[in-house]
């Protein structure tokens, strides 16, 4: 069913557009321009990461400056190379960022390769949450902070994903490269990290091998998995079931049984993602769930980012009828624009249902979304809901023998 304006609505909206100020004295022929075309509502980036990380320059003007880069070679021309120890994993990490798809994205340093401190990453965040393009938080280099300090950065950026409601977090747990330290790693992350803003985030499990037998987190690797996704598929196709390319092999192995009891966590369910090795297909990130497990509105990373992308745009869209009169012509205004764009979407694949109005919902106006004294305290009330797809995570086939 196409989302069609109805002629009363037409008439409406150019109504409102003709200049009826302009009182004509002389005779003559005038010409007026009139807008026939609704607003619309333009969507957001939706795979902008920031780095926050040690780099070889550190200079005053790029030390806690975001600086977008397009490339690796930019990055390269304007923070130099990698460090001689493991301990800093900024550089290959963006480097197997962009060789996995990632786009354009910003660069905080918050040093030279000296020590790791967290205070370094905190400064960091606070510079980055100036910036509102950006709409995802990736450091790679704090799982190398001493004791309980990466945690600490990473409820820090959950707070801001969840206070400026346009980002999303993926985390990373330390290093393990058996089964004990692997378990261990797992209980130290899902006890440290907290139970507030959980479903801003998303952690992955376990670090990668890669060229030259060094191991890193996998983040920033994940990142450019998410910007390759969105790209080709949407934000609401989940970022998983794709090969992962320079990328030699996992530094644990974590097995069918051990992936049960990390993506469901019945206690606090805090979900990690795993990263597996499938013959013939590579290395896999095996896992969409956010750190919520548990909640069923926002379980998936997909679910999450799309309302995210789609609550951005809508916002932004909104601001030209800051100050318009808060009357009926201009909630048919705002209703339809929202309409259109949502029955795109549903066309595009990212809302579920047969039809427009089983996929969403719009509604604004007196009675409906406000009272008087909304309307006398100058608010405009507007309530959308959705069906968001969510992704096929278990895939049942029943097979059936027919004995005759």
């Amino acid at each position: 069913m196409k989302m069609l304006i109805t002629p009363f609505v037409s008439l409406l909206l150019l109504l409102n557009n003709i200049s009826i100020a302009q009182i004509q004295k002389n005779p003559g022929v005038y010409v007026e321009e009139v807008s026939s075309k609704p607003l619309s509502v333009a969507q957001v980036e939706t795979a902008i990461p920031a780095f926050i990380g040690y780099t070889e320059i550190a200079s005053r003007d790029l030390l806690f400056v975001p600086v977008k880069v397009s490339s690796f070679l930019e990055y390269e021309r304007t923070f130099g190379v990698g460090a001689t120890t493991e301990k800093f994993v900024l550089y290959p990490s963006l480097k197997l960022y962009f060789v996995n798809g990632g786009s354009p994205c910003y660069i905080v340093s918050v040093g030279p390769y000296k020590n790791l401190q967290k205070g370094n990453f905190i400064n960091g965040l606070a510079a980055i949450g100036k910036v509102d393009e950006v709409t995802l938080l990736v450091f790679p280099d704090a799982v190398n902070l001493p004791g309980n300090d990466l945690y600490e950065v990473q409820k820090e950026a959950l707070l801001q994903a969840a206070s400026l409601k346009d980002r999303f977090c993926i985390l990373d747990l330390k290093a393990a490269t058996t089964n004990a330290e692997h378990s261990a790693s797992v209980n130290e992350f899902r006890n440290n990290i907290g139970n507030n803003n959980l479903k801003y985030g998303a952690a992955y499990s376990p670090f990668l091998k890669i060229s030259n037998s060094a191991s890193i987190p996998p983040s920033a690797i994940v990142a450019g998995q998410y910007c390759a996704v969105d790209k080709s598929k949407g934000v609401w196709k989940a970022p998983a079931n794709v090969t992962m390319k320079g990328v030699n092999d996992i530094a644990y192995a974590i097995s069918e049984s051990e992936q049960a009891g990390l993506n469901v966590d019945a206690v606090a369910g805090k979900s990690i993602n795993a990263i597996r090795r499938f013959t013939g297909k590579g290395i896999l990130i095996w896992g969409s769930r956010t750190l919520a497990g548990n909640d069923n509105e926002w379980r998936y990373v997909p679910v999450r980012r799309f309302f995210i992308m789609v609550e951005e745009s809508i916002k932004k869209s909104l601001q030209p009828f800051v100050f318009e009169p808060n009357d009926a012509n201009t909630w048919v205004k705002v209703k339809t624009m929202i309409q259109n764009y949502l029955t795109t979407k549903w066309r595009d694949g990212a809302l579920s249902g047969s039809k427009p109005e089983h996929a969403y919902f719009v509604k604004v106006g007196l009675g409906e979304t406000m009272t008087q004294q909304d309307m006398l305290n100058k608010k405009m009330i507007i309530e959308i809901g959705m069906a968001p797809v969510r992704p096929a995570e278990f895939i049942i086939t029943r097979i059936v023998m027919n004995v005759k």
